[in-house]
């Protein structure tokens, strides 16, 4: 089973977002704790009981503007202990999947590569240790950077337990099209529980645009999840925040799976 929400942030209220989800029939919303959703800023049950009351699920964005993988020990567990904090909160929201950035903001000309990825495999190691103990699962998203991205999923898969969090928009812009995330999909779809799903238009810069007003080849995509029987969660993380764009996106979506499990 395919489940589908999409992603709330800036100064959206989540009750007004619930509703939304909720008179839309979408499966969840997903959170972003970077800003508007950020732990102190919010009461975690309230966040939860809402969500409960209108029957809708929670996944959870850790905060990003961090440095997981720094060089420098003491940045790093920085960068952990908030991580786990506000894997905290979003346990107590009641969130079933945390999502969370493997990034290092080291210098790519001044430090090793195999170094650096393994200080970030080391954080990623600690904090999904930590969401396992919370009964979350924890995804690690693919990102536009020199130390991890989409077509590092397998080696983070070989050197750690966490699951995946595809960003079809990050993987285009690193050169990996919709093809290429077709066969991840059908290599290692067991291993990557979620998705963003987000469009773009420009080789270089991913612009979180509704399906079917980009690039991406979400016919691949689909087809690969129809003919694996992916089960996973989808998110429709586009910007600027208008839940339209969501519903919308989510309908040329379907659609593509429809059309391929007629295929299949």
């Amino acid at each position: 089973m395919i489940s589908q929400g999409f992603m709330v942030g800036q100064r959206a209220d989540y009750e007004d977002a619930l509703a939304f989800a909720d008179d839309r029939e979408f499966d969840f919303v997903e959170v972003n704790m970077e800003h508007g959703f950020e732990r102190r800023t919010i009461d975690p049950e309230s966040v939860g009981d809402a969500a409960v009351d209108h029957g809708v699920g929670l996944v959870a964005h850790l905060p990003y503007r961090l440095d997981p993988g720094s060089p420098h020990e003491h940045v790093r567990e920085g960068a952990i202990r908030e991580l786990e904090a506000a894997l905290d909160a979003a346990a107590a929201m009641g969130a079933d999947r945390a999502v969370f950035h493997g990034v290092s903001k080291a210098h790519p000309d001044t430090w090793d590569h195999d170094d650096v990825r393994e200080w970030i495999y080391d954080t990623v190691r600690r904090v999904a240790g930590h969401a396992d103990d919370l009964g979350v699962t924890p995804c690690v998203e693919n990102l536009k950077s020199p130390y991890f991205g989409a077509g590092d999923f397998p080696d983070l898969f070989e050197r750690t337990d966490a699951a995946g969090c595809l960003d079809t928009g990050h993987a285009y812009v690193t050169g990996q099209g919709g093809k290429e995330q077709a066969d991840l999909i059908r290599e290692h779809g067991d291993r990557i529980d979620h998705v963003h799903i987000n469009e773009t238009r420009r080789d270089e810069e991913d612009e979180h645009l509704p399906v079917g007003l980009g690039f991406v080849d979400f016919d691949a995509i689909a087809t690969a999840m129809v003919e694996t029987d992916w089960e996973g969660t989808c998110t429709h993380e586009l910007w600027p925040y208008r839940p339209e764009y969501a519903a919308e996106s989510r309908r040329q979506f379907e659609r593509l799976l429809s059309e391929s499990s007629q295929v299949a």
